[in-house]
């Protein structure tokens, strides 16, 4: 198949609509991916053509999630294994993360199973009430009767916090997604203000701001950060915000925006083209392919397999990481 350049280019359109349409032709089976960088396989569908053996539906955390990497790479394994995979209409982020709000687009797409990614606990016990075959991609899913999986980010954290101990650091913050940090805060965000306190910190809003999730919002957030006990590292679970971060120290002046170490608990690939690189937290997503290449076999015959593995992250890039400013 041409590729999105080529495409947006005879026919006139946007290119993000290109992407659009070709992965509406994906899911319908006309096209296959070749994996991030090749272009799509077009393929033959005769009339009568085997269906999937199970159709699964995923609903996304935002629409830029159709699009990445390890999102594609999951689709050409299930398709591989004889499966599809649709996406959504709504994603969490436009459902706003609202248990009825997702019953109400469930109902109106009904489906033999679900994948779902970076869901709230709300969403998750949702789909755990109504026994609806779920596997939990990311997300707050520890003790429910639904299959997931995701990273083990505490022993990366642990590391990596040890790390700015050791160089002086003791003005930490970290920046998360609004779900996280409502009426109960995940497990990393717990233990990371557990590990503060351990070492003699004393945590608050300070440690882990509440903000609205804006680009307003997040330059305000951190103006009132650096206006008066400027951080002396970040931790950052979100890859887009992390360059926001970037962004914003870059464009101003004074000690306190400088050396100021960032932390991404995510990992991204273009990461591997920094040097020194962008500390980080790494864990291998292959893995969680498999996992749900193998829950989605089970489920084809007939197995609700509930079983949770999460895959055990390091922390990558300790080494560029300067000691702690002194004021």
């Amino acid at each position: 198949m041409p590729g999105r350049k080529r495409l947006a280019t005879e026919l006139g359109v946007n290119a993000r609509t290109v992407d659009r349409a070709l992965l509406s032709l994906e899911e319908r089976g006309y096209l296959q991916s070749q994996g991030a960088g090749k272009r799509r396989r077009i393929l033959k569908k005769a009339e009568g053509g085997t269906a999937p053996a199970l159709q699964v539906e995923m609903l996304l955390y935002e629409p830029a999630d159709a699009y990445s990497s390890y999102i594609l790479e999951l689709r050409r394994a299930l398709e591989a294994a004889g499966h599809g995979l649709r996406t959504a209409s709504k994603t969490l982020s436009e459902l706003k993360q609202d248990p009825q709000r997702v019953a109400e687009m469930v109902e109106v797409n009904p489906t033999r199973a679900w994948i779902v990614q970076s869901a709230s606990r709300p969403v998750l016990e949702w789909f755990a009430q109504e026994k609806i075959p779920t596997f939990a991609l990311f997300g707050t899913m520890t003790k429910l009767p639904i299959a997931g999986t995701g990273p083990d980010l505490l022993p990366a954290l642990r590391e990596s916090l040890q790390k700015l101990f050791t160089l002086g650091h003791g003005r930490i913050v970290m920046l998360t997604r609004g779900e996280r940090r409502g009426s109960s805060y995940g497990a990393i965000e717990q233990t990371f203000l557990d590990l503060l306190q351990a070492q003699g910190i004393e945590t608050g809003s300070y440690n882990l701001p509440d903000w609205e999730e804006t680009t307003e919002g997040l330059r305000q957030c951190l103006d009132r950060l650096f206006a008066i006990t400027p951080p002396t590292a970040i931790f950052i679970t979100d890859n887009a915000h992390l360059l926001a971060v970037e962004n914003y120290l870059a464009r101003r002046r004074g000690r306190e925006f400088r050396n100021v170490t960032l932390i991404s608990t995510a990992y991204h690939q273009h990461y591997d083209w920094c040097d020194p690189t962008i500390p980080h937290f790494k864990w291998e997503f292959q893995e969680a392919v498999r996992q749900v290449v193998n829950w989605v076999e089970g489920l084809a015959n007939g197995k609700v397999g509930h079983r949770q593995k999460l895959i055990q992250s390091r922390f990558v890039g300790g080494e560029s990481i300067s000691p702690a400013r002194q004021e």
